[in-house]
């Protein structure tokens, strides 16, 4: 990989999380002594393979992001407001990095959910890896590894995150999917369907990058945390 990085972090917390049942973004839940989202910001900076980071959120939520990200987040990081959904969230964090893409600061940029709070850096780092090799990479897994099942020929991957991508291939892809109107799931949608010549290369990713989504994925997350494969850190700092 590059030693001079042209790479961004993108979070993605303006979720309401409202079947987590708790009446506040799941992300701001505790997790291991700190808020939950502070976790991904730590095994990106942990990496030093990215030159800048932006946290997506919900308009009403800035003041309250700025107060955890200067607890608890030794970098800079930039602000913009989210979307309806996942995918307007996406395209309004690229047309913020419209100019460092379109000029060629920045070559790749990655896109991750805020609520996978245990995506260790060694995962983050082999996708940034592929991606720079390939032009796109996604963690998945097999549903069997998930559930403990054996696996099937024919069984269903589960794609995590973060997913990576050649920058401007990126934003090209949302333009002309908000041209379109067209809404993916995820990241990898929108590049496969207006970016086929992009090859995205899966990367084994890990059963304990989860999602948190109900209530007892964060008593899971809370005991990966603490267990012996996680160092519990109070602050991530930058450089």
């Amino acid at each position: 990989m590059s030693n001079s990085p042209k790479r961004i972090a993108v979070i993605l917390a303006a979720g309401a999380g409202n079947r987590i049942g708790a009446g506040i973004n799941k992300v701001w839940l505790p997790l291991g002594g700190q808020e939950l989202l502070t976790w991904s910001f730590k095994w990106l900076i942990n990496t030093k393979l990215f030159y800048r980071y932006v946290l997506v959120v919900h308009p009403s939520e800035h003041e309250k992001a700025r107060a955890v990200l200067k607890s608890y987040v030794d970098a800079p990081v930039d602000l913009v407001d989210g979307g309806i959904t996942r995918h307007d969230s996406e395209r309004h964090a690229l047309e913020y990095l419209a100019p460092a893409i379109e000029s060629g600061e920045c070559d790749l940029v990655l896109i991750h959910d805020g609520a996978r709070p245990l995506t260790s850096p060694a995962l983050i780092s082999e996708i940034v890896r592929s991606a720079e090799e390939y032009g796109g990479a996604i963690p998945s897994l097999p549903t069997s590894v998930l559930t403990g099942h054996t696996a099937q020929s024919d069984e269903i991957i589960r794609v995590q995150t973060p997913q990576v991508f050649r920058a401007q291939s990126l934003l090209a892809s949302y333009r002309e999917a908000e041209m379109q109107g067209f809404q993916g799931s995820d990241t990898a949608m929108c590049m496969e369907k207006f970016a086929p010549e992009v090859q995205i290369k899966c990367v084994p990713g890990s059963a304990q990058n989860i999602k948190v989504t109900y209530a007892q994925d964060l008593i899971l997350a809370e005991h990966i945390l603490a267990s012996h494969h996680f160092n519990l850190p109070t602050r991530s700092s930058h450089g």
